[in-house]
């Protein structure tokens, strides 16, 4: 199974459309959806967004990220999302309402925030559970359920377990000392097979795009930053579960190059 590994894609509709081109079985984002400083304003994102997924043709899962609208965090850290775009469809009012608007995204083989369930593509079939951005640790309680739903699904089916989490586990070479200690804490007591983060653009430059917490890979693609922001082409991480290989994608304008890098799992 190819995996492609993202996050960070801040409503830049140039990365989503090269999102789609691609031909991985599974497609992860790890949060961060939206900008919450894009001119064109959160809601206008959320529609697109959502066109975006329902033109989607394979297996897609997604969190939320600090950036995005998530009930149990808040609006974009507890902000508020501006309406003054003056879009006013059926479509814009059934977003606002929405207990949480990623809810809205969910179809066959599209797993949204705050889930634990089975993703089946045309070459296998992946657990995958989604983790919400937890503003101030409100629902610890509840994100732990998910990741005990997440490890009885991986032994009941015999599958893989991914777990997407905007922040990066603390103490590792892709979370820094910048990272989340709680995720670090989850990975070491249910061990799933892979971890994706983001959030920390710049913390593969300066660790790795991968560690390893007992038997969990943990990813992080990182974001282009500054003069890198002009690439076409997003941060990103192929992930051969096949073969057992992951490989790193990413521009780095500061340097004026690309970087490739590539790990043999296991």
């Amino acid at each position: 199974m190819q995996v492609l590994l993202l996050s960070d894609l801040h409503g830049r509709t140039d990365w989503y459309a090269w999102v789609r081109s691609q031909k991985a079985d599974v497609t992860a984002i790890a949060g961060d959806l939206l900008d919450a400083f894009h001119p064109s304003g959160l809601l206008t994102q959320m529609i697109s967004i959502k066109g975006w997924v329902d033109e989607f043709e394979a297996a897609l899962a997604l969190c939320s990220g600090n950036q995005d609208f998530n009930i149990e965090g808040g609006a974009v850290s507890g902000g508020k999302i501006d309406l003054t775009d003056g879009v006013d469809t059926e479509e814009a009012r059934g977003l606002i309402l929405a207990d949480h608007w990623m809810d809205l995204l969910e179809r066959e083989n599209v797993v949204t925030d705050r889930r634990s369930q089975l993703l089946k593509s045309s070459d296998g079939q992946l657990v995958v559970t989604t983790l919400p951005y937890d503003y101030d640790n409100k629902c610890s309680k509840y994100i732990e359920s998910l990741w005990e739903q997440g490890s009885a699904l991986r032994e009941a089916s015999g599958s893989p377990w991914l777990v997407l989490h905007h922040e990066p586990p603390r103490a590792t070479l892709v979370g820094g000392q910048m990272g989340s200690g709680a995720a670090t804490r989850m990975i070491r007591k249910y061990q799933p097979d892979w971890v994706l983060s983001g959030h920390l653009h710049r913390q593969p430059y300066k660790g790795s795009f991968s560690d390893q917490i007992g038997r969990s890979w943990c990813f992080n693609p990182g974001s282009p930053e500054g003069k890198s922001l002009e690439t076409d082409i997003p941060n990103h991480i192929v992930l051969d579960t096949k073969v057992g290989i992951a490989t790193w994608y990413a521009g780095d304008g500061f340097r004026k190059e690309e970087i490739h890098r590539r790990i043999r799992l296991g």
